[in-house]
């Protein structure tokens, strides 16, 4: 599954490769995020691991929640159908892309 799709760069397979380091703000008609008022940001639709939403949190080196183009790391959680939480995903903001360090573990 290609995942998140937008308008500007083409997703690869299961991976969040395009939006940790997207230069485009989201209120840019065609961005697959849409940044909330606590300053998070969403993506509604499948996810990799099942869910039907994603909650993005960027952060700065400090672990302090910034807005996306500051941002250094990302945490990246999938969420059912019913708001439970069904993968975290960690990684640091690169200019070509989002780079895994880690998965949660179901258990």
């Amino acid at each position: 599954m290609k995942f998140p799709i937008c308008d500007y760069a083409e997703s690869e397979e299961g991976f969040y490769s395009q939006c940790a380091s997207c230069p485009i703000k989201t209120a840019t008609p065609g961005c697959a995020l849409d940044e909330l008022e606590d300053g998070t940001y969403r993506f509604e639709g499948p996810t990799p691991h099942g869910g039907v939403m994603a909650t993005f949190y960027f952060k700065n080196d400090a672990g302090d929640q910034v807005i996306k183009q500051d941002a250094v790391h990302v945490e990246i959680h999938e969420l059912d159908e019913s708001g439970h939480l069904i993968a975290i995903l960690y990684g640091m903001v690169d200019p070509e892309g989002m780079i895994y360090l880690k998965k949660s573990d179901r258990n």
